[in-house]
């Protein structure tokens, strides 16, 4: 599968549409799945992937730009290695020359039989939620992108992590 990447909107005209979406439902949460966040429980280096990811699902970008010296982009990826679904963030590490394409391994699953969808919402609602509660991360600024998860997913699930309302 070809890389996806995301397109960082450079002027207003090119950011999707930040309105309120009504309530979406998400997949149900499938029994005994959690996604760990790899900077608070590593995932074991026997099974750790040694490079980048291949055959990624692009799963969309979000934005935290509170000011030119506070900013955060990520543009999220699943990929499926081995028996476990892996959510890595990509992007351009403005601290090399060449604005290098990087890769970081965000959270880690089994896949226990859980479908594409389901993996990446959870996923990412899990790794957003522990990064909230441990670091003291806020609600990303704009959806830059969408993806597999579109606007309204990323949305349902910024809801549920921030707002609480499982």
């Amino acid at each position: 599968m070809k890389l996806q990447y995301p397109k960082i909107p450079m002027s207003t005209d090119e950011v999707p549409l930040q309105m309120v979406y009504p309530y979406i439902d998400l997949p149900p949460r499938p029994k005994l799945f959690k996604g760990i966040r790899d900077t608070q429980e590593p995932m074991p280096e026997n099974v750790r992937p040694k490079g980048s990811p291949r055959n990624t699902l692009y799963l969309g970008s979000v934005e935290w730009a509170d000011s030119p010296m506070h900013t955060r982009f990520d543009s999220y990826y699943l990929n499926p290695r081995g028996s476990y679904w892996l959510l890595w963030i990509g992007y351009q590490d403005e601290n090399t020359w060449n604005l290098k394409w990087t890769w970081h391994l965000y959270a880690y699953c089994k896949k226990q039989g859980v479908d594409e969808k389901t993996a990446a919402t959870y996923l990412l609602l899990d790794a957003w939620t522990s990064e909230r509660d441990k670091v003291g991360l806020d609600h990303y600024f704009l959806i830059d992108e969408e993806g597999m998860l579109s606007i309204g997913d990323i949305t349902e699930i910024a809801r549920r992590v921030w707002w609480r309302t499982l």
